[in-house]
């Protein structure tokens, strides 16, 4: 019975948050009165499901004895992009997620690298304590209860220009994001594409109706905190921005999205 009450509330659960991220995902961040990063109800925003990690290739043989970054249906997006940082998310110039914007003002930094490590802003090394929360200098209590969020926040966002190649415009096509702290808000061509916590998983999303075949501009814009640094309170250095891979990937429209290998003892 205790089994059963259970697999049901975890299914109701679920259906909530699925439910969450449909509404969501019809509702522009600009559109909403609390911002994704700063609403505990919100984790991720036309986000893939998690799935098998895996890629493409044209056959069998190639499948088997070659690495992701040689599929011709992959293409790395590791390296320098432009780089805009302020200390306060209320810095922000309004249209710099813009798909044009003069980048006099950017900077470059190294993907996947930690912006702390790469001259900006300060990195911090707590083991159990958030370290975001104001405390009250004379009894060492947090002045705020969560999910309060500092205003000062610092935000990155990341710019650089993608090429879709002409034979994927009849596939389908995904940004992978294999862990970016702590909330990520994705644009292509200037139009908001979804959002993602949860900094230490992938987070994929399907481009198809916001890219072109040639060039296109992609823009990361990455909060330091959010609701989901309350869950993200271990023992490590506490450093934000790219800390993994960035590709894309495409596959084509009847595929497998993902797998289970089920063993046995035997």
């Amino acid at each position: 019975m205790k089994f059963k009450f259970l697999s049901l509330v975890l299914t109701v659960g679920l259906s909530t948050i699925v439910n969450l991220h449909a509404q969501e995902s019809r509702m522009l961040s600009s559109q909403r009165k609390t911002p994704y990063w700063q609403d505990v109800n919100v984790v991720q925003v036309n986000k893939e499901y998690p799935r098998t990690q895996f890629m493409t290739f044209d056959n069998k043989l190639e499948a088997m004895n070659s690495r992701f970054e040689e599929s011709k249906y992959y293409i790395s997006l590791n390296g320098t992009w432009k780089f805009y940082f302020v200390e306060g998310y209320k810095q922000l110039p309004e249209n710099v997620t813009d798909s044009v914007v003069s980048l006099s003002d950017w900077k470059e930094i190294k993907v996947p690298g930690n912006w702390e490590l790469q001259g900006f802003g300060t990195p911090i090394y707590v083991n159990h304590p958030y370290e975001f929360v104001e405390r009250d200098p004379k009894t060492r209590f947090p002045k705020f209860a969560p999910p309060y969020l500092p205003e000062k926040n610092p935000v990155g966002v990341y710019r650089r220009e993608i090429d879709i190649p002409q034979d994927w415009k009849d596939r389908e096509i995904f940004l992978s994001i294999d862990g970016a702290k702590s909330g990520v808000y994705v644009y292509i061509n200037g139009k908001e594409v979804g959002y993602s916590e949860d900094s230490k998983t992938s987070a994929e999303f399907r481009i198809n109706k916001y890219v072109k075949p040639g060039k296109n501009s992609l823009v990361l814009k990455i909060f330091r905190w959010s609701t989901g640094s309350y869950l993200e309170c271990q023992d490590f250095w506490r450093i934000s921005g790219i800390e993994r891979d960035v590709f894309l990937w495409s596959q084509p429209k009847t595929s497998l999205r993902d797998f289970r290998v089920k063993s046995t003892l035997d």
